[in-house]
Formats: C-alpha cells, sequence, structure tokens
C-alpha cells in the first residue's frame, strides 16, 4: 500500500491529537519542518554529510526531532 503526504500526516495529526491534544496549527508547522529537514539533508553529498558526521540513514531520524 502506498501511502502519500497527506495520508501520513492525517493519521500522524489524529494519533498526536488523541493522546497530547496539541493544537493542529502547531502539527502543521512541525510536520512542515520534518519534511524541510528532510529536504535539505537529503539534498546534501555523501561527503558534505560525512563531514558533519550524518549517515544517509540518519537523515529521517534527525528529520523526526523536529516533529516532536
Amino acid at each position: 500500500m502506498d501511502i502519500n503526504d497527506e495520508t501520513a500526516m492525517a493519521l500522524l495529526s489524529t494519533i498526536i491529537l488523541r493522546k497530547t491534544n496539541m493544537n493542529p496549527i502547531r502539527i502543521a508547522k512541525s510536520w512542515i519542518s520534518y519534511r524541510r529537514t528532510l529536504s535539505e539533508l537529503g539534498s546534501l553529498s555523501n561527503q558534505t554529510l560525512a563531514d558533519i558526521g550524518v549517515s544517509r540513514y540518519d537523515i529521517r531520524t534527525i528529520a523526526s526531532r523536529s516533529f516532536r
């Protein structure tokens, strides 16, 4: 099953709202920050990532910190 960004955002929003009663605007801003971080780190070369001590494997973990 292929899940697009909209579906993933809706599912995450529902889960987070139920667990923490977070503001939907804050969730949207966090999601934008997550996607921006993924995009920016993903656009760096392997050498640049190595220079800052990050591997491609770490990018999602790092980006997920902005979604908390």
